[in-house]
């Protein structure tokens, strides 16, 4: 795995390059980057199955902060419901062993 901080690469005209490399890594990009935004930091993976994945953080200077909240809730993780909130909420815990066994 491959860490790389902004100087290890180039990002120009929405192609990536890497550090003592001249041609552009080719990328099948998934989304497409937001205009204003610029990479700050690459990972590229080689995973068990020899598939390379490039992962890039983006700063976003438009990012906005969210204002704080005064209410909090407490969860609890339990065996028969997967959790419950202090407001009473229940989550019916998944059963999905029981739905893959009835299917062998």
């Amino acid at each position: 795995m491959l860490n790389s901080r902004a100087s290890a690469f180039k990002f120009k005209e929405g192609q990536v390059y890497i550090a003592k490399c001249k041609e552009p890594l080719p990328i099948r990009w998934s989304r497409q980057l937001p205009k204003s935004c610029e990479p700050s930091i690459i990972t590229v993976k080689l995973d068990p199955s020899g598939r390379w994945f490039v992962s890039l953080r983006i700063d976003d200077p438009t990012n906005q902060k969210l204002e704080p909240v005064k209410k909090q809730i407490g969860i609890d993780l339990g065996i028969t419901s997967l959790f419950t909130t202090s407001d009473g909420i229940k989550v019916s815990n998944p059963k999905h062993f029981n739905k893959l066994y009835k299917k062998l």
